[in-house]
């Protein structure tokens, strides 16, 4: 039998049994953290940090709550971090800037590897971000996650954008994905980023069978839902890594 994987991004959200997980948090990213940073999620990371200009969403939204969220270090190559931010973090001993210099890598990536270097039995890292906004920034957030899993295949990550939660399905496992939870929504969709893939599905409304191809030439399954309201999980298995993305719901949309 093949290999399983499980996902559980609501785990973290819900009751939050979860331990040994990051949490990062990248530019552009004030509303995915509006919506689902807690000061709990924050506390019971086993280690947080900000890439550059993440680190102004984080003093924005501290402001804005009234709340102090401070991470473990700052890492990019500070030229999107405000200098109030700056300044602001410098005051606090226990934050590290780490200065990352490699042209060839985003902040993300170059924030991950710092990550784990520090935790390397890390489970799970959930990244706050944007995909919404300008394209080539949602490109490359994408194009690093595929980075990343050829790094550090055995690091979870999950992409906490404005209205979805987005993580990598994995080639010739049998990937199953959680959904029961207040958070769930009703959207979900398989995107074959990299290369095109045979996939076939279980639990959706409208399931993949492994005779079609999902290719950006040809099919692309989007604006797919659940089931049922009861289903409690899906079932993907691939010949390639493709990107599943799940709309969730919370108090603030």
């Amino acid at each position: 039998s093949m290999l399983r994987r499980d996902y559980t991004p609501y785990s973290f959200f819900d009751s939050n049994t979860s331990s040994n997980y990051g949490i990062m948090i990248l530019n552009r990213s004030l509303d995915s953290v509006r919506n689902l940073l807690r000061k709990e999620l924050w506390e019971k990371a086993n280690i947080r940090a900000c890439a550059d200009g993440g680190s102004n969403i984080l003093k924005n939204y501290s402001d804005e709550i009234h709340d102090n969220f401070i991470p473990d270090y700052i890492s990019g190559d500070f030229d999107s971090i405000n200098e109030a931010t700056y300044e602001y973090y410098k005051t606090i001993p226990t934050i590290e800037f780490i200065k990352t210099l490699d042209q060839n890598a985003t902040d993300f990536t170059k924030c991950v590897r710092v990550m784990l270097e520090k935790k390397s039995t890390l489970n799970d890292l959930l990244v706050f971000c944007s995909l919404g906004g300008r394209f080539d920034h949602t490109i490359g957030i994408i194009h690093s996650l595929y980075i990343l899993n050829n790094h550090y295949p055995n690091l979870q990550i999950y992409l906490i954008a404005e209205c979805d939660i987005t993580f990598l399905l994995h080639a010739n496992k049998l990937n199953r994905i959680h959904i029961q939870s207040i958070y769930n929504g009703n959207t979900c969709s398989l995107s074959p980023m990299s290369q095109s893939a045979h996939v076939e599905t279980e639990g959706l409304r409208w399931n993949l069978c492994k005779t079609q191809e999902l290719n950006f030439t040809k099919l692309v399954s989007s604006s797919n839902t659940y089931e049922t309201k009861t289903t409690s999980h899906v079932d993907v298995q691939t010949d390639n890594d493709i990107i599943w993305t799940m709309t969730y719901i919370c108090d603030n949309k």
